[in-house]
């Protein structure tokens, strides 16, 4: 195959995801906005049932789902336990990649239920396990800050076609989405071509390694080349799973800004967890 036949199905493959993500990513967003308060309010009621919806926070698709926890864990709302759940549970843009991939027939459904579901359930354990662990090790945290009240105009059509989908899904996200996609696409794609790529044994725990550290990255796209190398067949699940685990899209910048030090309490927590499954699983066949 040649060079610019790859360019050309590359950029073709990566613009039918796209359009797919960008729907995906509206209507979730809309859907966010418009039940987040109410989900929060059962959030409050039982403990278990806290690390429960923050999980599922977590596991819906983007970052509007960790903004929202990650509010009420500046504003004193949500523990240490609470946001390690959201932020093991999440995979940011790469889960729209996923269901983009899915929906074009390139993943199989069942493996994106199982991600997602397995996620899901990791996040609940982790943010139970992260609580014991801070309060064994009597941990310290930040103050919370002030309590940020979203203004009804949020659910004004018109402020959420501007602030929503074109300042924060069109200007921060979809684009960014698009470039990593295709680099991941056309380079992968290359080297399937040109190069042999051939992870087994040992070899295929250093890409375990590099992917956990790769999710220590505040940011999606390098994860992409994950998603594009599972969907090839390249890197089992477990690799993926790790990665997904420990890596959590943009969800960690608000925190970052808010206190560094409550940041790498909560990224170190996660890479340890998710480096841990990741071998348990990679030793098992998985």
């Amino acid at each position: 195959m040649g060079l610019f036949t790859i360019f050309i199905q590359s950029l073709k493959a990566t613009t039918k995801i796209t359009l797919i993500i960008l729907g995906l990513m509206i209507v979730i967003e809309l859907l966010v906005v418009r039940y987040k308060q109410q989900i929060i309010n059962l959030m409050k009621k039982n403990k278990f049932f806290g690390y429960v919806l923050s999980s599922f926070f977590g596991i819906i698709p983007g970052c509007i789902g960790t903004f929202a926890m990650d509010s009420l864990y500046m504003s004193g709302l949500l523990g240490f336990g609470g946001i390690v759940a959201t932020m093991i549970a999440t995979s940011g843009d790469e889960a729209f990649i996923l269901i983009g991939m899915a929906a074009k027939g390139e993943i199989l459904w069942i493996n994106l239920i199982l991600i997602i579901t397995v996620l899901f359930i990791l996040g609940i354990v982790g943010g139970i396990l992260a609580d014991y662990f801070k309060k064994k090790t009597k941990m310290k945290f930040c103050r919370k800050c002030e309590i940020i009240n979203h203004k009804n105009e949020e659910f004004q059509i018109k402020h959420f076609l501007k602030e929503h989908v074109f300042n924060h899904i069109l200007k921060k996200h979809i684009w960014q989405i698009f470039i990593w996609l295709f680099v991941a696409i056309f380079i992968i794609e290359l080297s399937q071509d040109f190069i042999h790529i051939d992870f087994t044994g040992q070899a295929m725990f250093y890409v375990l390694i590099v992917a956990s550290l790769v999710g220590l990255l505040p940011i999606s796209g390098p994860n992409i080349f994950l998603v594009v190398m599972f969907s090839k067949g390249l890197i089992p699940f477990s690799v993926l799973l790790a990665n997904s685990i420990i890596q959590d899209g943009h969800g960690l910048l608000p925190i970052m800004g808010f206190s560094m030090d409550d940041a790498v309490k909560i990224k170190v927590f996660n890479f340890v967890f998710g480096l841990l499954v990741g071998v348990i699983l990679l030793s098992l066949g998985v």
